[in-house]
């Protein structure tokens, strides 16, 4: 058998593997959306930050322009730059048992600020999920609107008793065997 010959520095198929690289990973891609920037601070709770990574859930009343908005968001996504979807800063919280804040604040959006008051939960366990429930409108959000209602969920209404709100893995904490 003579010798085979290998490759050129160049590669087996005529490219640097550099250059395979460079075209897979290149100009990044912009897949990012709106974050959601956070300042919540007072009694036993905290959560400060702009985090991108956040599902949401809408319920619709009669007047369609009127949501309720329900967002569960990882508190390990922080980013540092980026547009937001919208601004939240408190100081006036209030615990409501089981994981569950009242927190009296101001949302900030491209329409401006307002006061409002939004709903905390933290569930129990280690996660690092929150989810937040509140009232707004579509102009509150401007052209993030379309990244709100992107992937939302919505929720299922039920007569008298309000919405329902469905369930999903990343709300729900699981129940872990004593060792």
């Amino acid at each position: 058998m003579g010798g085979a010959t290998r490759p050129s520095p160049s590669g087996a198929y005529g490219k640097r593997v550099e250059t395979i690289v460079e075209q897979e990973t290149g100009p990044e891609l912009s897949l990012s959306r709106p974050s959601i920037e956070l300042d919540v601070g007072g009694s036993d709770f905290l959560l400060r930050g702009k985090f991108e990574d956040w599902e949401s859930g809408l319920a619709f009343g009669p007047d369609l322009d009127r949501v309720n908005v329900r967002l569960a968001i990882d508190a390990t996504s922080g980013v540092r730059t980026g547009p937001s979807l919208f601004a939240f800063h408190s100081r006036n919280v209030q615990p409501e048992g089981n994981g569950s804040y009242r927190a009296l604040g101001t949302f900030t959006g491209p329409q401006g600020a307002r006061s409002t008051e939004i709903f905390i939960e933290n569930p129990p366990g280690h996660t690092a999920l929150v989810a937040l429930t509140f009232t707004a409108r579509k102009q509150d959000f401007g052209d993030g609107w379309h990244d709100l209602i992107q992937n939302a969920v919505p929720f299922v209404g039920r007569g008298e008793e309000g919405p329902v709100r469905s369930a999903h893995a990343w709300l729900i904490a699981p129940d872990l065997a004593a060792a």
